[in-house]
């Protein structure tokens, strides 16, 4: 293919943001002209390359679905199992400790993907495609023609000799660099600071190595070997990450809120070595014989931004424009968001449709999906070794992710504002009640409990999250009073348990004030919180939905845990 300017595209950053926005261009429109300008040459190395292995179902959909890769992750990747959580006691017997996670194999798949391998993958299709990449490039600057002219990147080579070359849109996917936030000021920093290290090590560190195999009953529970899940050893104000590598290596990550654990407590390789002895040491007695292959830190790692779609037509996109806390496995969801949206604005570019009031909504939608994900998850971190808690709060994240956010994905809703706006109403009570759950959850925290349990399975104990995920999942293009329909079937189940929570957190801290409640329970899920102070100012007691019963999600949820016996008042 002959390349000539000017080009329809230029993207600056020839990662897993800019390579997959590449190869999405060239599938949904061919005839584009595209270069892309990046500073890392091939060949790129295996295991140890860039932090980012971990997929979640949206975003695994994303790379074998919408970028049409499927084949070439079955054949050179791993797949997921599951996400999986370890709390209680880390000093102690590693088999006493709560797990919540999957026996086997989840109904939709998702992958531990090998960065190096992806995007080196990546490169070879997007050239085969047609797109013009340099590789061994470093932009120098991007000047943006806000008349409605052509944009002009300048960039050097390995000679250091300099180019230009002009485009109708720019995108910035040059990651942390932040090119573009910061040359129009619009770089929006974390208020909860987080920090995290990472290393890779060689050879598969499996946690199922912690416990002797003649412990059989703790090795049943679980059918395939626990490597290949993305396990979170939990603690108070952290959790540590164990990822599978291909072809047989393993990545080992601490991610810690800075007010509870100082960064300079684990910013090196030997201080993380002391710093998981000190926290996790039954993981820092295993990694003893595991060679390293390279260590790299974070610090304040979760950003946002004032805007990153822009009508002069340019766009930031992966970690261009945001960071979502890693917690969840959700940067490629986030990742697939910006670039279907980005996507999206340059086809309607074409035909004349794209205006600026579609910029500015994807903006507020964009922005606000990434902050309410990172917000979510540093509520949590103070109560992290809280496994009761976590759980229950995980399975309404879950139940949140699998029939609200992800359906609105797979069938291309997010992209149209008009759709949006009709299920505004529809999902408001749920939203609302997120917000109220989290308070909810960190004042239960705070509190004695009396509820325990050995181990969980978020796919088999509990069938209707289950339903509900396997309800919403791809093919796309469904019909949208049937996505209206799993949507409002999801928000439905989604109160029923908003109302399950509320009830057993007040059972297990304040049974006395369940009189107030009656027989027939059912409040106003916008109004829950355990300040019963607040109930009556709040409209707790005027639900804003007809009573339902309760009986079958209680009972989902109730035989997860075990209750220890109610102290009785001592006399006086």
């Amino acid at each position: 293919m002959q390349h000539s300017e000017p080009y329809d595209v230029i993207i600056c950053g020839g990662g897993l943001a800019g390579l997959s926005l590449a190869r999405q261009l060239t599938l949904k429109l061919d005839d584009l002209s595209i270069l892309v300008l990046e500073r890392l040459e091939r060949p790129l190395p295996d295991s140890a390359f860039k932090v980012g292995e971990s997929t979640l179902e949206q975003g695994a959909f994303y790379f074998s679905g919408i970028l049409d890769l499927e084949d070439y992750l079955e054949n050179d990747h791993l797949e997921k199992l599951g996400l999986r959580y370890f709390f209680g006691d880390p000093q102690g017997d590693f088999a006493q400790r709560p797990e919540f996670g999957v026996r086997t194999w989840l109904p939709a798949k998702s992958y531990q993907m090998d960065r190096g391998k992806l995007e080196t993958h990546l490169r070879e299709c997007v050239i085969e495609a047609g797109v013009h990449l340099k590789e061994g490039v470093f932009v120098t600057e991007i000047d943006i023609n806000e008349a409605g002219g052509l944009h002009a990147v300048s960039y050097r080579d390995a000679e250091k000799a300099t180019h230009q070359a002009r485009s109708k849109w720019v995108i910035d996917a040059m990651g942390r660099r932040r090119f573009l936030q910061s040359k129009f000021d619009l770089k929006k920093e974390s208020e909860t600071p987080c920090n995290a290290a990472w290393f890779r090590v060689k050879g598969e560190l499996s946690v199922d190595s912690f416990v002797p195999e003649s412990n059989k009953a703790w090795h049943d529970k679980v059918i395939q070997n626990r490597w290949y899940s993305t396990n979170h050893l939990m603690g108070p104000g952290y959790w540590v990450w164990l990822i599978p590598l291909s072809p047989g290596n393993t990545s080992v990550g601490i991610v810690a809120l800075d007010e509870m654990h100082r960064f300079d407590q684990y910013n090196t390789y030997e201080k993380a070595l002391n710093w998981l002895q000190v926290h996790e040491p039954v993981l820092a007695t295993h990694l003893e014989g595991y060679p390293l292959l390279d260590f790299k830190v974070l610090r304040n790692y979760s950003y946002s931004s004032h805007q990153v779609f822009s009508a002069d037509r340019w766009c930031c996109v992966g970690e261009a424009g945001v960071f979502a806390d890693p917690y969840y496995s959700i940067g490629s969801n986030v990742l697939a968001y910006g670039n279907g949206i980005a996507a999206k604005m340059i086809e309607l570019d074409r035909t004349g449709e794209l205006t600026d009031q579609y910029i500015d909504y994807m903006n507020l939608f964009y922005l606000s999906l990434n902050d309410s994900l990172t917000e979510t998850v540093h509520w949590s971190y103070p109560f992290h070794d809280n496994g009761v808690i976590m759980s229950l709060k995980t399975i309404w994240d879950y139940f949140m992710g699998w029939s609200i956010t992800d359906p609105r994905f797979y069938h291309d809703v997010y992209l149209e504002p008009a759709l949006n706006r009709k299920l505004s109403l529809l999902l408001h009570p749920i939203f609302s009640a997120h917000f109220r759950l989290m308070t909810l959850f960190k004042d239960w925290s705070e509190l004695s409990s009396r509820m325990n349990f050995d181990f969980i399975d978020y796919i088999e104990d509990l069938p209707t999250l289950t339903h509900l995920f396997m309800l919403n999942l791809p093919p796309k293009n469904a019909i949208f009073d049937v996505i209206v329909d799993h949507l409002r079937e999801g928000v439905e189940r989604m109160e029923e348990f908003a109302q399950v929570i509320f009830f057993l957190a007040v059972e297990d801290v304040m049974p006395e004030k369940l009189a107030l409640f009656g027989e027939n329970r059912w409040v106003n899920i916008e109004a829950i919180g355990l300040d019963c102070n607040r109930w009556q100012e709040d409209g707790l007691f005027e639900p804003r939905s007809e009573p339902r019963d309760l009986s079958h999600m209680e009972g989902e949820i109730r035989k997860l845990f075990s209750f220890e016996p109610q102290k009785s008042p001592v006399a006086a």
